[in-house]
């Protein structure tokens, strides 16, 4: 054999015994991934995972026992019937008629929070005044420029301008919001008689505003005479003010500076902010509801009154109303079915037109030297005063302390009704025991016998009739809550032992 052939050999037979070497893996830019990393991350996973379902299962746990609580919380208040004949005295007596009085008074409060929820349902409409003020200062006006010397330069000039104020302010009175006593009340019975030339005209005292102006407002635009608006692009007479987004929170005063030595002739506009929204009729609804503005409730409410008032409604179909002349310029058909009025009515709610303003900006020397504003009186929405008062009273921090003690006091009062049906029952039995123990002891072992047979579901032996009357009990509520109750511990236990 060839010597080199041989050595060959030798070499592939020692490189075969040799053990076999594996070169770590590399992925480019990173180096090999670590195998025992990988098993621990997997590990800390599936130890999470079992943590997050045993305290799932002992929330289910507790939520259980919590609803068990609360049904085994006794919730009674009455006194068990026949008390009276073994109490002494008149306790029992006493105890009853407090029971109905109670009784009358929480059925009063009732009705008086149900008339109130329909008063407030009904949003009845309260208008306050409030006063704006508009005026404006002017610099830089030919007139208010002085130079000094026979020349000056172009950069000595600087451009007129004029800045517009627009305050507003909500007129209430201490005399409207404070009750009069007796003696003020007989005052005013005997002004009352007095001749209406003797009669001298009270002043109110104005108190701080409940609201700023913005509150009232969605937003405020400018309107100058003799441009177009919808395509002008000047920055010089463009004034726009929308709420959340010019000025942050609440405003009492409007401020805008431009350039400018003329007069102008301005609108200034404000768009009104009332909850629920108003709107501005169509001639058609406004005709048949005659009511030129009003919310999507008004309007609803309106026309079922005005269906009601004609009988348009069908004899079979109580909720399919018949079109009169009226209705149907309204909706454009014959018949229409109620429930769908209120999607139907919203191409005849119209925003309302905005509060228009007009204001003549003055620059000329003559005006400021004496300058006077421009006031006027605009009507706004404010909230009903009873429901603010309602809301002021109900959530009080001494009403809710107040709610929780009655709470308190009634659960106290339970657990003790709770002891004295417990006690008249043990009384009941020594009582009849006492007279027939022997009589008395089958009683009670036959009435066992029949709740342990009923709660296990199985019928007494030999009775045939007890076999239906445990068909009968399968069938019941109880039984089946008893089941449910019984499955539910039973998983809650199964799943407290594999956690």
């Amino acid at each position: 054999m060839n010597p080199q052939m041989q050595n060959y050999r030798q070499y592939a037979q020692a490189q075969a015994r040799a053990p076999a070497t594996r070169r770590p893996v590399t992925y480019q830019g990173a180096p090999a991934p670590n195998l025992h990393q990988n098993a621990q991350h997997a590990a800390q996973q599936a130890q999470q995972q079992l943590a997050d379902q045993q305290a799932r299962q002992r929330a289910i746990a507790l939520d259980h026992q919590r609803a068990q609580r609360i049904a085994r919380k006794p919730t009674d208040l009455d006194l068990p019937d026949g008390l009276e004949e073994i109490c002494i005295g008149d306790g029992v007596k006493q105890y009853n008629a407090l029971r109905d009085a109670e009784k009358r008074l929480d059925a009063l409060m009732t009705r008086k929070r149900l008339e109130y929820l329909d008063s407030a349902s009904r949003n009845n409409k309260h208008f306050k005044t409030m006063r704006i003020w508009i005026s404006n200062t002017v610099e830089n006006q030919y007139w208010q420029q002085k130079f000094e010397g026979d020349t000056f330069s172009l950069e000595d000039i600087k451009p007129p301008t004029y800045k517009v104020r627009i305050r507003g302010r909500l007129m209430e009175y201490k005399e409207d919001q404070i009750d009069y006593s007796s003696d003020e009340e007989s005052e005013d019975e005997n002004e009352a008689l007095m001749p209406q030339e003797l009669k001298e005209p009270k002043k109110k005292t104005l108190i701080e505003p409940s609201r700023n102006m913005s509150h009232f407002w969605k937003d405020m635009y400018v309107e100058y005479e003799g441009v177009n608006h919808d395509y002008t692009t000047d920055p010089n007479v463009t004034v726009k003010w929308k709420k959340g987004q010019n000025g942050g929170g609440d405003l009492d005063t409007f401020y805008f500076e431009r350039k400018g030595d003329d007069n102008q002739n301005i609108t200034i506009c404000l768009t009104r902010d009332e909850q629920p929204e108003r709107f501005r009729l169509s001639k058609a609804l406004a005709d048949a509801l005659d009511m030129e503005e009003a919310d999507r409730a008004e309007v609803v409410m309106g026309l079922w009154e005005y269906v009601k008032f004609f009988n348009l409604q069908e004899d079979d179909e109580r909720r399919t109303i018949r079109c009169d002349d009226s209705l149907r310029q309204i909706f454009g058909t014959d018949t229409i079915f109620f429930p769908q009025v209120p999607e139907r009515i919203i191409p005849h709610l119209h925003p309302l037109p905005p509060i228009r303003l007009p204001y003549t900006i003055h620059v000329d020397e003559e005006f400021h030297k004496n300058p006077q504003k421009t006031i006027y009186d605009v009507q706004v929405m404010v909230e009903d005063p009873l429901r603010a008062l309602m809301l002021k009273m109900t959530n009080s921090p001494e009403n809710q302390a107040r709610n929780r003690e009655i709470a308190k006091i009634n659960d106290e009062i339970a657990v003790l009704m709770q002891a004295i049906r417990h006690s008249k029952a043990r009384w009941q039995f020594f009582t009849a025991f006492a007279k027939d123990p022997i009589e008395m002891t089958k009683k009670w072992i036959a009435s066992q016998k029949k709740d342990l047979s009923i709660i296990l579901g199985e019928p007494e032996r030999g009775d045939v009739a007890g076999m239906e009357f445990m068909d009968e009990v399968w069938q019941t509520d109880l039984i089946r809550e008893a089941v449910r109750y019984k499955l539910a511990k039973t998983d809650v236990a199964s799943g407290a032992r594999q956690g």
